[in-house]
């Protein structure tokens, strides 16, 4: 009997052991609250993300290398009041080009496919990063279709030569090396480091990074879009010039500093990475809102209190839910 006793007070110890350690753990699996489609033509393939939701339809665009599936906390909350969607950029995630072509009126005919084969009339629109382009370049050609934007640390010009000196400039590549890439955990570690360092890894970043790479067979990683496709559409980024003067459309602009965290804490990088956000990236951040404000005819500039250009999105979570349900439903 006392041995009896001894082995349930084990059992109960050791499963007291168990939940602490499970508590301590989080799963970085994230509950699907979308559903997936696909939209083909003879040039593309679009796949998205729909959330559903009530209200105004309203589309999300992803930065250059992501997924729709970043966007998962934001979406979760904003479908409170809008039918929200998101899509995989062409090259990205499971949209495939037939044509290889991934210019800015390519990436913008792709927009239109979309809202044109889910039957929307008018729609409100939110670039993240790059896709300040699309939805730029959208609004000009189809003014009759777009409600209002939103430019989500994406009131940048890229074609401005200060964001080529940026990318010049950078302490450290943005494109992970043969070494980050032998396993999936160590590109989810130089991934994490680079873009997110300022945060915790949590399973919507998780999420983003699966579905924006393949796993070959000797266990190493391929990135989604490849080095090429990802190096022709910034190109082709960098190469379109915004002429915001012709929207019609209300629009909203996010802002946030620092662009960037340091990937490492040495103490030269930190340097190096402080001297070029105070002598390109603060000037070139002023210098495109100036503009924004004297070239947007209905224009209102937010600017969020915490997060970098990527992180924001997670730090200052309801800073932005705030500011879009503000804008959106007035």
């Amino acid at each position: 009997m006392r041995s009896l006793n001894a082995i349930i007070v084990c059992y109960i110890f050791w499963s007291l052991i168990s939940c602490q350690s499970s508590e301590k753990k989080p799963s970085m699996k994230s509950k699907q609250e979308f559903t997936e489609g696909f939209i083909q033509s003879s040039d593309v393939m679009i796949h998205y993300l729909d959330w559903g939701g009530i209200g105004q339809p309203f589309v999300l665009i992803h930065g250059l290398g992501d997924t729709p599936l970043i966007f998962q906390d934001l979406a979760s909350a904003l479908k409170d009041n809008f039918r929200i969607i998101a899509y995989s950029r062409r090259g990205h995630y499971k949209s495939k080009s037939f044509n290889s072509r991934y210019d800015t009126e390519e990436l913008v005919s792709d927009l239109k496919l979309l809202i044109d084969s889910l039957k929307i009339e008018k729609v409100n629109l939110l670039g993240w990063s790059m896709g300040g382009n699309e939805i730029t370049e959208f609004a000009i050609r189809y003014p009759e279709r777009t409600n209002k934007l939103i430019y989500l640390e994406a009131g940048y010009d890229l074609s401005d030569e200060a964001f080529t000196n940026i990318l010049k400039n950078l302490p450290k590549s943005p494109l992970p090396d043969s070494l980050d890439l032998t396993t999936f955990d160590a590109y989810r570690k130089w991934y994490h480091n680079y873009w997110f360092s300022d945060i915790d890894w949590n399973p919507a970043l998780e999420a983003n990074l699966k579905a924006s790479t393949q796993i070959n067979p000797d266990s190493t990683v391929r990135t989604i879009p490849n080095d090429y496709i990802f190096k022709m559409i910034l190109e082709t980024a960098k190469s379109y010039h915004r002429d915001y003067r012709l929207i019609q459309a209300p629009s909203l602009a996010i802002y946030t500093k620092p662009f960037f965290v340091p990937p490492v804490k040495n103490e030269n990088i930190v340097s190096a990475y402080g001297e070029l956000e105070k002598n390109i990236i603060n000037p070139w951040r002023l210098s495109n809102m100036k503009r924004i404000r004297a070239e947007l005819k209905n224009i209102t500039i937010k600017e969020m209190p915490m997060g970098s250009h990527t992180s924001l999105i997670f730090l200052s979570r309801d800073s932005i839910i705030e500011c879009i349900d503000s804008f959106l439903l007035k």
